[in-house]
Formats: C-alpha cells, structure tokens, sequence
C-alpha cells in the first residue's frame, strides 16, 4: 500500500481539508479543495477510479462535482463511489447544482456505480465500513482497508468510542480524527489519540482533521507511535 495525505486540517484553518490517497487510485474523502490539493502533490484525477465517502458535511465530500467534471473531460467513465443510500441522492443534487448545463451528459456519459454494501472488495484490499459517533450527524463511518499483511482505518469525523477503539485495536495505521485538544460529543482530541497510543503500542496513529491550535499542541508530542503529518506526506509506502 501506498498511503499519502491529501489534507490533515479541519475546515477553518489553512490546511487542506482531510483526505487520503491509496495507490494513486482510491480517495477516502473528497472534500472542499481537494481538487486542488491533488492538483499541488501531481496526483493524476483521472486516475482515481475509487471514491469513499465517510459523511456527508460539506468539508467531505463538496468537490465531487469537480471530480466528476475532470473525469468526463478526459474520457475516463469508470468511476466507484462508497457511501450511505441518502449520500447516493446527496451527490445527485450537488453535481446537478455545480454544473447544471452538462449534468444529463456527465450522467450519461460517466459509468457512476454506487456502492453501499458495509463489506466490499477493491483490488486486492477488503474493506469494511464501521459505524462511529460524530455528534448529531447519524451516518458516519470509518472504513477498514485489509490486505495480506496489512491493514489500515480511517476513523472519518467522530468522537472517541467503542468502534474508534475496535479500529485502533485491529489496524497497523489508524488515520484519527483529532480535531480538538480536548475531545467532545462530535470529534476526538490529543487526550483520545494518546490514550490509544499507549493502549496499542505496536500500531501507529495518524493525526488528521486537526485545527491550527491543535497541530502546534500534537506537534509538541514526543509519542513515538504517534505521527503528525503535513499534506502530501506519504505514510506507508510498501509493497501488498
């Protein structure tokens, strides 16, 4: 797997919105500015045939009618996207409203195939999507990505809880939710990544969805399986 940061910031600081690269063609999240945020690291849109959402505010999933438009300029229809049955009219009515002179030809045009099974295959990876808590927003998930030797999660926005603490225990990599210092009802904080850090010494965890106060306090961190990253930083690079 190769695995790189898009984004690791939250919605108001200068950072990219969260998001993440695998193998050049799967995105988990395609927030505001993620168009953009590829376009800076020369990751190829074209390329990305696989799209996973994990909950449908705005900062996670706002530039799929950017992605869809690219995809239709360069002629390259096969397109996967995973998420909730509501997320499915979600995205129908946000790239009808982005593009409304071209949208029956974009849906002719492009081969969209929703997925919204909890357990699905992509390549050689098994990828199961896992219930977390984020506040009042009832359809939020983490994904699960396991392969032969490997296996990666992805919290998406949540508070800590029992699911956030099944992943932590299960995966090599867990890309965290760590908005706050202090975690609450919606988000996880620094107080929740370094408990689990200390519970699950031998895997690694992964700051992301942070604001600008939380970046400098987690950078003060001297946890070794701990990391903090930068957008474009590319956290596992190893063969499947």
């Amino acid at each position: 797997m190769k695995l790189q940061i898009i984004g690791n910031g939250g919605i108001w600081n200068k950072e990219a919105s969260a998001s993440y690269l695998i193998d050049d063609h799967i995105l988990v999240d395609i927030p505001n500015g993620c168009c953009k945020a590829l376009a800076k690291i020369d990751a190829k849109i074209s390329l990305i045939d696989h799209v996973l959402i994990t909950h449908f505010h705005g900062d996670h999933y706002f530039d799929i009618p950017f992605y869809l438009l690219r995809k239709y300029q360069d002629e390259e229809t096969n397109i996967n996207i995973y998420c909730t049955k509501n997320g499915r009219k979600k995205i129908d009515v946000l790239y009808k409203l982005g593009f409304s002179d071209v949208a029956k030809e974009l849906a002719k045009k492009l081969d969209i195939k929703y997925n919204i099974a909890s357990t699905f295959m992509i390549g050689d990876y098994q990828v199961k999507r896992i219930k977390v808590s984020h506040g009042t927003m009832k359809e939020a998930y983490g994904y699960i990505f396991t392969s032969e030797n490997l296996s990666v999660g992805f919290t998406g926005d949540t508070a800590f809880c029992e699911n956030v603490d099944y992943m932590a225990s299960v995966c090599d990599y867990l890309i965290c939710d760590c908005s706050l210092i202090l975690g609450n009802e919606a988000h996880m904080g620094i107080d929740d990544i370094k408990k689990l850090a200390a519970k699950y010494p031998e895997h690694k965890f992964v700051t992301s969805h942070m604001f600008s106060e939380t970046i400098k306090e987690a950078k003060k961190l001297k946890i070794k399986n701990i990391i903090v990253p930068s957008e474009g930083d590319i956290i596992i690079r190893e063969s499947k």
